[in-house]
């Protein structure tokens, strides 16, 4: 009987989730960050030394393979993501509203974790544009929700 419970529970919870509401904006932006991102995964795969020196101010002069390798690994990561955030923005649209505020969050936890003593910051105002893109669409969905909660009282 009390697997019975948790399983309509997990149910109402799934249910729940595919009644999100996503404005046509917000996942057109998803859709817009998911080719971000791919063209982002092209830099850091097929044009990691341009993106070494030119974004990243990394020394090539220097015995740089790791480096370089994850720069392209990190490539490969903004493909899957890309491609997700794509997707997403296709055919999962009520998952945007909780996308939105995760990428951010993902990612300024990471830098928090990871200490970048020596590497450029250049990248960091594409990446600011980034994160200031899904704060703002999570708030505007938010502002619209309550809004409508408001109005329908």
């Amino acid at each position: 009987m009390n697997e019975n419970k948790k399983e309509i529970k997990q149910f109402s919870i799934i249910k729940k989730l595919k009644n999100i509401e996503c404005p046509k904006f917000a996942w057109i932006l998803m859709i817009g960050l998911g080719f971000y991102d791919l063209i982002r995964g092209f830099m850091h795969t097929f044009l990691n030394e341009f993106a070494a020196i030119n974004i990243f101010g990394i020394d090539l002069s220097g015995g740089v393979e790791n480096q370089m390798f994850l720069l392209g690994i990190f490539g490969i990561t903004n493909y899957i993501t890309g491609i997700m955030l794509i997707l997403i923005g296709i055919s999962a649209r009520h998952l945007v509203p909780i996308i939105l505020p995760i990428l951010p969050v993902a990612y300024f936890g990471g830098s928090l974790l990871i200490p970048n003593p020596t590497g450029g910051t250049a990248g960091a105002p594409g990446m600011l544009i980034y994160f200031i893109l899904c704060i703002t669409a999570f708030l505007v969905i938010l502002a619209i929700k309550i809004k409508k909660k408001i109005e329908s009282k």
